[in-house]
């Protein structure tokens, strides 16, 4: 066993030896310089925690070239895997018109409201109504001030309720929601 003194050292003589060459393995094996600056660095993380596994002299360059062909095999199968997940749940994303499973009358027409809603209109109702936040843990949450997710929460209140009024059979209902209709992102 290398002792803490001896250890580091002989960590930052591998480095300085060997970090341009394993930089460039990497590089010449991966599409994006951030990927590959990630490979290098997690094939040095190896190479500190199992530094009495890496052989002395050369035989270290090799040993860190096995341990970055190793990375990168890893992250291409990370990057496949995220893909497929990615390409999988695109498939299975919901519709315009999506049926809710076990959602049925009025929970339905809520679910196909909010899908109906933008994006931040959709999460500070979801933080305020689900998740059952204040409107100041909601700023917290949303990177702003307790007042402007006040505002943001009232007017995505008025647009939920007219998205879900426009969905409602009866034509009172219709009528109302159109006649108090705002566009979305608006004021």
């Amino acid at each position: 066993m290398i002792r803490p003194m001896e250890r580091s050292s002989r960590f930052d003589e591998l480095f300085a030896a060997y970090s341009a060459d394993i930089v460039a393995y990497c590089s010449w094996r991966t599409t994006a310089a951030s990927d590959a600056e990630d490979a290098a660095a997690e094939v040095f993380l190896t190479a500190w925690r199992r530094l009495d596994e890496v052989p002395a002299d050369d035989a270290a360059r090799v040993w860190l070239y096995a341990t970055a062909r190793r990375v990168l095999a890893n992250q291409h199968r990370s990057r496949r895997r995220r893909i497929a997940l990615k390409e999988r749940l695109a498939r299975q994303a919901a519709p315009a018109s999506q049926e809710w499973p076990g959602a049925t009358g009025e929970d339905a027409l809520v679910h196909e409201a909010l899908h109906r809603l933008s994006p931040r209109d959709r999460e500070v109702l979801l933080l305020a109504e689900w998740e059952g936040l204040t409107p100041s843990q909601i700023g917290t949450a949303m990177g702003c001030s307790a007042v402007t997710a006040r505002g943001r929460l009232h007017r995505a209140r008025r647009r939920f309720r007219t998205a879900f009024e426009m969905l409602r059979p009866d034509e009172l209902s219709r009528r109302h929601a159109l006649a108090t209709r705002i566009p979305e992102g608006g004021a």
